[in-house]
């Protein structure tokens, strides 16, 4: 391995380790396949039983953040979501939310 292939191996690593923070999301599309979300709204095809991604990156260099970093931010989502369903809202919350929803309704009219 040259010095610029450990650089990007590094580079790599470093991207997925912070897939959650950076504001992706991951969706099971069936038992094999997953969707990664950036935030912009770009998505990238994980094939785990092959093991490839639809990335640009991956394409060029056999991995890519989205491959080495989907077992994490899977875990690390689950985990979010389990606390956001352990959360009952406070009557406030709650009043909010609906008079959120309502306001957002009528202005869409």
């Amino acid at each position: 391995m040259n010095f610029n292939t450990a650089r990007l191996q590094a580079n790599i690593a470093a991207r997925a380790a912070r897939l959650w923070e950076d504001g992706y999301t991951l969706t099971r599309k069936a038992e094999d396949t997953l969707v990664i979300t950036s935030n912009e709204g770009t998505n990238y095809e994980i094939d785990t039983f092959w093991e490839t991604c639809s990335c640009p990156c991956f394409k060029n260099n056999d991995t890519c953040k989205h491959w080495i970093g989907w077992k994490n931010l899977e875990k690390i989502q689950a985990e979010y979501e389990e606390h956001l369903l352990s959360q009952a809202p406070t009557e406030d919350e709650e009043f909010g939310r609906t008079w959120y929803e309502c306001r957002a309704a009528a202005l869409a009219r």
